[in-house]
């Protein structure tokens, strides 16, 4: 499959690139006029928001499906992402873990169950940007649309060391709390994920 990668360089990109064995990849830097592909069946985007445009354009000229994993974007740049839905395919997730997926899957469960006070904690390395991540926004609106009137949630950042990314939520009533982490040990876990994704919409 021939891939397009916005945002090589970084952490998830990079190991999009050790990961992709079988697939013509193409890494994108400032300059896309130059395609060394015949023909795009998908990109894949890591890199910074402020790319956001960039990657549209791209993806109109090529009519090509997005696989999107950035987060911290604004609401203009977000709004570009969801022009370009009404154009092409487009998988948009703050997280390509499987564990994160179920993470939420037992967080809706669980909230929609029980009317326990909720909380989360999310442990990333000291470089990245936005603060609370995407992923913890994520479970924090699964749990408060779960909660309904009950719905708020408080989210802790922490911004240490190398972390490739941790979530814990913690769910508590009188006399008693659970409590219920995911850790990232690689970035590869990201990096499979959105090759699996971008595989599985190209073919389309």
């Amino acid at each position: 499959m021939n891939i397009a990668l916005f945002g090589a360089k970084g952490r998830v990109g990079g190991a999009v690139v050790r990961l992709a064995k079988g697939h013509n990849l193409w890494q994108i830097d400032k300059d896309w006029q130059h395609n060394p592909l015949e023909k795009v069946d998908v990109a894949i985007d890591f890199a910074l928001p402020c790319a956001t445009q960039q990657v549209v354009d791209f993806c109109k000229a090529h009519h090509c499906p997005l696989v999107t994993g950035v987060t911290g974007r604004n609401s203009s740049q977000l709004q570009l992402i969801e022009e370009l839905s009404q154009m092409v395919t487009v998988v948009s997730k703050d997280n390509f873990s499987q564990g994160v997926a179920l993470l939420n899957d037992i967080c809706k469960y669980l909230c929609s169950s029980y009317n326990w006070d909720t909380e989360i904690v999310e442990i990333h390395h000291k470089n990245k940007i936005d603060t609370p991540s995407g992923t913890a926004k994520m479970l924090a609106s699964t749990i408060a649309q779960s909660k309904g009137e009950f719905g708020k949630v408080t989210v802790h950042s922490l911004r240490v060391g190398s972390n490739f990314g941790g979530h814990v939520v913690v769910f508590g009533t009188s006399g008693e709390s659970l409590t219920i982490a995911h850790q990232a040990e690689s970035v590869d876990i990201f990096a499979k994920g959105a090759l699996e994704c971008a595989v599985q919409i190209g073919k389309n």
